[in-house]
């Protein structure tokens, strides 16, 4: 197996650190899915049992990479798995806030595989200078594969825009004080709702006029929307969801212009979704909470 990319521009290495340290507050660990056309993190839930995904994120490569070369496990299988600390990644790619002319990332073997990152910095003076990191990793065989395969939902009851992430960022982190869990409602009318519920108060933001991708007729709420409308209370959607999971997704991708989509299936799930066209889909799965 080979692996070896080679990032030189500015702006793919920004985006490529701001993804590397979001993911580090996902989760400790993380796999690195590497294809001949794309790169993806996958990030599990931290649980026993069956893999369940927390966060997929798919970058092409043609984005990132000026030179990018994968030999996999065979020619039919091309393909690389690796599993390795989050935060190592972060602290790696930290290098990447001062003047770095380019990342070359790759596959080795130091006494057990590694992926090493060099950065070369930009000369102070004549003399040009390197970072080199090497972070430990695990091959997963590929008889694991199928535990980290992209995770198809096609039954979400309602998908909506968000509004600005930094304005939701704000409102939750209040909210988060309070209770644990954040109950997520939209309706056909393009209204987005966060609503928490303890026992001694309820409190709720509405998002009205944001714009609807679909929603599945026929789906009603048995939760109590506070909403002035009659109507959009019989016709929401909701689930209720940890809330510092959604809070780790609006402080961790720090992205410019991305769309970003939420995607409710009644009591089960909400799925985040952003895209930045061309560089970046991240999604992020949060299931309903059990009580």
């Amino acid at each position: 197996m080979k692996f070896r990319g080679l990032i030189s521009d500015s702006t793919a290495m920004r985006d490529f650190m701001n993804i590397a340290t979001s993911l580090s507050k996902f989760s400790k660990e993380c796999v690195m899915r590497i294809t001949t056309r794309n790169v993806y993190f996958i990030v599990s839930e931290e649980e026993s049992g069956p893999r369940r995904p927390l966060v997929w994120c798919d970058l092409p490569a043609n984005f990132y990479f000026k030179e990018y070369n994968v030999v996999g496990v065979s020619d039919e299988y091309n393909e690389i798995y690796l599993e390795f600390s989050t935060a190592l990644l972060a602290r790696s790619v930290s290098v990447l806030k001062q003047n770095v002319k380019n990342l070359k990332i790759k596959l080795t073997n130091k006494e057990f595989p590694c992926l090493t990152l060099e950065m070369e910095l930009a000369p102070e003076d004549i003399q040009s200078r390197q970072c080199v990191h090497d972070i430990r990793v695990e091959v997963i065989s590929r008889k694991h594969w199928s535990n980290y395969e992209e995770p198809r939902f096609n039954d979400f009851h309602v998908t909506i825009s968000m509004p600005p992430l930094k304005h939701l960022k704000s409102i939750v982190e209040r909210m988060k004080n309070m209770s644990h869990q954040l109950i997520v409602s939209a309706n056909k009318n393009g209204r987005l709702i966060l609503r928490i519920q303890t026992n001694t108060v309820t409190i709720s933001s509405h998002f009205p006029d944001l714009n609807l991708e679909s929603f599945a007729v026929g789906i009603t709420s048995n939760n109590d929307i506070d909403d002035t409308n009659e109507d959009d209370e019989m016709h929401a959607v909701s689930s209720t969801i940890d809330i510092k999971k959604f809070l780790m997704f609006l402080s961790g991708m720090q992205l410019n212009n991305c769309k970003a989509l939420c995607g409710i299936v009644h009591n089960r799930m909400v799925k985040l979704y952003m895209e930045q066209p061309g560089a970046m889909k991240l999604q992020i799965f949060l299931t309903e909470l059990n009580d």
